[in-house]
């Protein structure tokens, strides 16, 4: 069941099954709440003033790039481009003022989806082509599903995501929470967080093959391959299964998520291309063609445990 609302003068949604209920708005396209069997396990914000002073990006849809670019530079079929550049002259999270500000336009979709899409015109940010880009909120039983689309006029760099932040056993830390990620490595980075080109071996403090609590706050690009994301996280009785058909997973731990969460208030599960892609051969850089029609899924089950 699909339910209109007003989010401080900003249209939201409600998406609601018997087990779950998700809360969405146009500003940002933005994933305002989760929550699972009568329990809160997904942040938000309680105001629109929160959301915009805010720097988490808590629960936005992330574009035109997610993660970074190295000094915001790229070359593509032959021309370079520079585009915004938002932290300490690099681009995070497709530079300043993007997606996830923006307003995009709703759509409900039979009666347990919402679509927002939004205009990107060439140019915007500095990135080339006119993108039309779209994520539906699907709620299903106890299972939530994000469908990111896109449809450019020109050759483009397009790696979309979502910024979720979870707690699965608030008011406790996410260091807490144990975690399982289907990765084989981790991008190496510098001194500010841009991969330096080279994959990293697991080592005992990134191996989450196996489910275990992190050691330590953590803002990691796991490596997943071509079997897709399938990651975990466990906490407070309930179970988080993700799922998704992108090569990489970024896993934060909120240690700059600000307040009113804290340090460790709230983990987000990026799934994503690589960082810096374009700028690194043999990297997964999110290329999207001219008239290629652009979708990814990606899929969070939640269950009792």
């Amino acid at each position: 069941m699909v339910t209109r609302f007003d989010f401080d003068g900003i249209q939201a949604y409600e998406l609601r099954s018997d087990a779950l209920a998700v809360t969405v708005m146009e500003y940002g396209a933005t994933l305002t709440g989760i929550t699972f069997a009568g329990k809160k396990v997904g942040l938000g914000y309680d105001t629109m003033e929160e959301y915009r002073k805010g720097t988490a990006y808590l629960g936005a849809a992330i574009g035109r790039f997610a993660n970074r670019i190295g000094k915001g530079r790229f070359t593509l079929n032959g021309r370079d481009y520079q585009v915004s550049v938002n932290e300490n002259g690099n681009t995070l999270h497709g530079g300043a003022a993007s997606y996830d500000v923006r307003l995009w336009h709703s759509e409900v979709i039979g009666d347990d989806a919402v679509k927002f899409t939004l205009h990107s015109p060439d140019g915007d940010n500095g990135f080339p082509g006119n993108l039309t880009a779209a994520v539906t909120y699907r709620v299903e039983g106890d299972t939530l599903t994000l469908m990111f689309e896109g449809d450019c006029d020109a050759d483009t760099f397009y790696n979309p995501t979502s910024h979720m932040y979870f707690n699965l056993d608030a008011p406790k830390s996410v260091l807490e929470t144990k975690v399982s990620i289907n990765a084989c490595g981790t991008l190496e980075v510098d001194g500010e967080l841009i991969p330096t080109g080279t994959v990293l071996p697991l080592t005992a403090d990134t191996d989450f093959t196996a489910p275990k609590k992190p050691a330590h706050y953590f803002d990691h690009c796991f490596v997943c391959g071509g079997d897709g994301v399938k990651a975990t996280a466990e906490g407070g009785g309930v179970k988080m299964t993700l799922t998704a058909d992108y090569p990489a997973l970024q896993y934060y731990t909120g240690e700059f998520i600000g307040a009113p969460f804290g340090a460790g208030g709230g983990f987000a599960m990026e799934p994503q291309f690589y960082p810096d892609g374009m700028n690194h051969e043999g990297f997964a850089s999110g290329l999207l063609k001219a008239g290629e029609h652009f979708r990814k899924t990606a899929t969070y089950h939640f269950e009792k445990v």
